[in-house]
């Protein structure tokens, strides 16, 4: 039995916890959150033994073999190199952290270490992804040539009731230039163009601001290292329009077009569009595709991988390694903006 804690428990961990429910090679031990009042409340909501509002003492529980970080990105380093010092495996939330420089030290001082780390992307486990991803692989539509990404917010309250105190550290982050959408959320995106197409060479970016708070309208393209392959994603916020969903008020769809068919992925975090999640075209016309497509679900097979990533089963994804390329990405397409040119990945970090 694998014996997990969990640092921060704010509203999105409550589908890291859902994933465990029925798991039965490891379960949620201890947590930890700086607020008494929400450790209260997640105990007695979950049932959890034993409870923390410093994470330095949960990191000290020889109990804990791992631990997911949930938490604010700015704090994720200090965070990992406590639980590295620890023996915990490691899995944090995305993205990883907020520098080049950070993810370097952060990398340099797990690979000292026999322990599982990864960075925890729910998109790259999101069923109808990854079964996009196998159609790619087994050549449904030949050659892959374009990604097409759209992502469409709405109402700032969705399914779920977000309290207004979970947005002001992103509000921060937006005044340091790391925003809410093409940053935070963006990693989703920038994953996934990652996980279906390979590694990215150059981008282009426009990023505008809404109210100079929110980084959206935003148009973003981007050239992969392999072949002549191109990416292409853009972000709406339409504050008037309801967004049907069950968490965030918000949706995004996919398309990947190949030398001899079309995969169309319709639906991610809410329930927008109609339909089957998954759809090919090719010379025999139209198939459909029912896929599990709640959003949640891709949490429940992340947490499956780290607990069989420590169970020496599989390999971590994302790997540090991983979540650094991506982390390159995101950086690369604000400096195109910024600076309105072209930027390689390569002038991101060495």
């Amino acid at each position: 039995m694998i014996r997990v804690g969990f640092i921060g428990c704010g509203r999105i961990s409550d589908l890291h916890f859902a994933a465990y429910a029925d798991c039965s090679d490891a379960r949620v031990t201890a947590i930890c959150d700086v607020n008494p009042e929400t450790v209260a409340k997640r105990q007695q909501e979950w049932n959890i033994p034993k409870t923390y509002t410093n994470y330095q003492e949960l990191l000290a529980d020889a109990d804990i073999d791992a631990v997911e970080i949930i938490t604010p990105q700015p704090i994720h380093e200090p965070m990992v190199m406590e639980a590295v010092r620890a023996g915990k495996h490691i899995a944090v939330q995305k993205p990883m952290t907020i520098s080049m420089e950070s993810a370097d030290r952060m990398l340099a001082a797990v690979r000292e270490v026999n322990t599982v780390y990864k960075v925890t992307d729910n998109y790259v486990f999101y069923p109808p992804i990854v079964y996009a991803k196998k159609l790619i692989d087994d050549g449904v539509i030949g050659e892959p040539i374009m990604l097409r990404m759209k992502f469409l917010g709405g109402q700032w309250q969705g399914g779920w009731e977000v309290p207004l105190e979970t947005w002001g550290w992103r509000l921060e982050e937006a005044a340091a230039g790391r925003y809410l959408q093409t940053f935070d959320h963006g990693h989703h995106m920038w994953a996934t163009a990652w996980y279906l197409m390979g590694e990215v060479e150059k981008v282009t970016a426009w990023i505008d601001t809404l109210n100079d708070l929110v980084d959206c309208p935003a148009v973003l393209m981007w050239k992969y290292k392999a072949g002549k392959r191109y990416g292409v994603c853009d972000y709406t916020q339409a504050l008037e329009l309801p967004i049907p969903s069950n968490y965030y008020s918000c949706d995004e769809w996919f398309e990947v077009t190949g030398s001899k068919g079309m995969i169309l992925v319709r639906r991610c975090t809410g329930n927008l569009l109609d339909g089957p999640a998954v759809s090919t075209f090719t010379g025999n016309g139209w198939q459909h595709h029912e896929v599990e497509s709640d959003w949640a679900s891709g949490f429940k097979h992340a947490q499956r991988n780290f607990l069989a990533a420590i169970q020496g089963k599989e390999k971590p994804l994302l790997t540090g390694d991983n979540a650094r390329e991506i982390l390159r990405f995101a950086f690369a397409l604000r400096k195109s903006s910024d600076e309105r040119r072209e930027v390689y990945l390569e002038e991101i970090g060495p």
